[in-house]
């Protein structure tokens, strides 16, 4: 089967080269700058994929977590604080991981910076996330019809290649708010549920990707998605096995947590 790339899958650093591990022994930090540069630079990633969280103050940090208690110095939500406090947190993974790295949280605007050095520019997909467990229910609410607007308003000031990028979002209410803001980027629903669940609705959209875990997908599915003209993300996979069984779903873009894994099967 064919999928909507002419065949070719993209190769994406999930969170830069991946998430720290044993095997492979990867000690970076996810979103942190060596792991991004590593990915792009060494391991000749068509591209990376990034979680962004917005500040209090309106700025953007590359993070996965809701709470920075789980892998860096400081504690507290993201949506608390300011961007220069933010980007002060020091990662701490445990041993032996930190006796290898010693990054800080980085900024969105650091990211692109580094990426404006490439050419091409490469492929930038941007995880939002918009939950905050500091804040109730309708201030999320609030906060995910705010943060869409400004992540575009942001990505424009920089003069980011419309083209290379991709906003992911597993809320309807950030993927409707872009439509209504006639999002210039690429948009990708994040499904969480099923497949069946809200494919209606991606078709509906007129979405141009849809991201979903392996363990929801399936060739069929992936099939299914090709033939309305949906592009499919999965993500994952840390071994030379596991990619093989994410390129059996027969995805267009594949977002990998080893990426000379990928690499190499793609070559043979």
């Amino acid at each position: 089967m064919e999928n909507l790339n002419d065949n070719a899958i993209l190769r994406i650093g999930h969170a830069g080269s991946g998430f720290s591990s044993w095997i492979p022994f990867n000690p970076y930090p996810a979103n942190s700058f060596t792991s991004l540069k590593k990915a792009i630079i060494e391991q000749k990633a068509d591209g990376v994929e990034v979680d962004v969280h917005m500040t209090a103050d309106g700025q953007f940090v590359l993070y996965h977590d809701n709470k920075l208690e789980s892998k860096t110095n400081l504690t507290g939500c993201i949506s608390e604080l300011n961007y220069n406090d933010v980007v002060k947190a020091e990662y701490q993974l445990g041993a032996p991981f930190d006796w290898f790295q010693a990054e800080k949280v980085i900024g969105l605007d650091s990211l692109i910076q580094f990426l404006k050095q490439q050419k091409p520019f490469p492929h930038l997909q941007l995880d939002i996330r918009h939950s905050s467990d500091c804040i109730s229910i309708e201030e999320n609410r609030q906060r995910r019809l705010a943060i869409i607007g400004k992540l575009i308003e942001t990505l424009n000031a920089q003069n980011v290649p419309i083209e290379k990028v991709l906003l992911i979002s597993l809320s309807k209410d950030v993927i409707e708010e872009a439509k209504k803001l006639n999002c210039p980027y690429a948009l990708s629903f994040e499904e969480t549920t099923s497949f069946e669940q809200n494919f209606e609705w991606v078709k509906e959209m007129n979405l141009p990707y849809l991201t979903i875990k392996p363990s929801l997908l399936s060739a069929e599915h992936s099939a299914i998605a090709h033939e309305a003209g949906v592009r499919i993300i999965t993500f994952g996979a840390k071994s030379k096995s596991g990619n093989k069984r994410l390129l059996k779903l027969n995805p267009d873009v594949i977002q990998t947590n080893n990426l000379n894994a990928l690499g190499d099967l793609l070559q043979n």
